[in-house]
């Protein structure tokens, strides 16, 4: 697809460096936006790589605008796929207005004729909150994603400023069942940075957890590949990956990932034991404390859930509070296309009909 000023260039024919250059030098680039990262997000289930960028053909065909975005096959009962962005839209800085306005029309239309070739009802877009144009705004902003969905999602996540306190009062300021926890064990529990030169076994066990994590939550779980592809490939200054062990047997690991000087809790795991022993609250803990050590400005504990009744959900809402964290917008929307399908997908989500069972 082109025009007069802008081409759609698919990752697949994209060049790494080009790509990682952009996401540097874009205030709306985070992490979810740069080259490896959309590489290890094609080793989940069901997901099609359909990312993008545009090139601004009149300007030396330098790139304006990146896309991460997957087609997500679902079915049960009926066809309910969709395309799915973790990222959201990243913009070239100081683009002018009118070529801004240009640029937002061709994408949309990209979009749309996506969601037509490959017969999905919705685009979910979710937006990086870590992103400077986001976190490092002064004032209240409205959904960056304005023109390109037709719903709004927004919710809130919880983020901590590790600027403002030295470690003894990030400490202080814990929820104090929470300090509780970890005071509790710290003299049984251990904290640790894996080591990538033995990181098969590492590998093995963390995967391992992980089946035991989603089995416990009821959640599908990813493939090893992709967390083999975390391990050995992902970038090391863009990963730190922690495990908490009591004597020798580890109870607990964390993935967090790293860009422009923030932190993202990205993935976790614990055993049985390591949930009753509070080892998870002790690895964010320690990797807090690790993170503000190294000068890290904010860290991010993941997405709250409004006045939700689900216990897990309310579990997970004070995991993440409790770190002292403040409640930032988390910006997300959704570009429907067929109203009705959504309607009737909707009504049956309802009845928990596409629930993993």
């Amino acid at each position: 697809m082109k025009n007069n000023y802008f081409e759609i260039l698919e990752f697949s024919k994209s060049k790494k460096k080009m790509w990682n250059d952009f996401c540097l030098k874009s205030d709306s680039a985070w992490l979810w936006h740069t080259y490896e990262s959309i590489i290890s997000k094609t080793f989940w289930i069901n997901h099609q790589n359909l990312s993008f960028c545009v090139i601004d053909k009149s300007n030396s065909n330098r790139i304006v605008a990146i896309f991460p975005v997957f087609l997500v096959k679902k079915k049960k009962i009926i066809d309910y796929s969709t395309l799915e962005s973790l990222g959201g839209t990243a913009f070239e800085n100081n683009i002018s207005k009118v070529k801004y306005k240009k640029l937002l029309k061709f994408m949309k239309e990209y979009i749309s004729s996506l969601q037509s070739r490959y017969k999905v009802y919705k685009c979910e877009i979710l937006l990086s909150t870590l992103s400077k144009s986001i976190i490092e705004s002064k004032k209240v902003i409205p959904n960056p994603l304005g023109e390109f969905i037709n719903i709004d999602k927004s919710s809130f996540t919880w983020i901590k400023n590790l600027k403002k306190q030295n470690v003894n009062e990030l400490f202080k300021n814990l929820d104090s069942k929470t300090k509780q926890s970890i005071n509790k064990n710290i003299n049984t529990l251990t904290f640790n940075e894996v080591d990538y030169l033995a990181s098969d076994s590492f590998l093995n066990k963390y995967f391992s957890l992980h089946l035991d994590t989603s089995n416990r939550k009821k959640i599908n779980h990813h493939s090893k590949s992709y967390f083999e592809y975390i391990f050995y490939k992902f970038p090391k200054n863009n990963k730190k990956i922690f495990y908490v062990k009591e004597n020798e047997n580890i109870l607990s690991f964390a993935i967090f990932g790293i860009y422009k000087k923030n932190v993202i809790y990205w993935s976790s795991a614990s055993s049985k034991d390591g949930i009753v022993k509070s080892s998870n609250y002790y690895c964010m803990w320690k990797a807090i404390e690790y993170f503000q050590k190294k000068k890290v400005n904010y860290i991010e504990f993941g997405e709250g859930f409004f006045n939700d009744d689900d216990q897990k959900n309310l579990d997970l809402n004070h995991f993440k509070k409790s770190f002292s964290g403040e409640m930032y917008p988390l910006f997300r929307g959704e570009r429907v296309e067929n109203k009705l399908k959504n309607f009737a997908i909707n009504f049956l989500r309802e009845f928990n009909i596409f629930k993993k069972k």
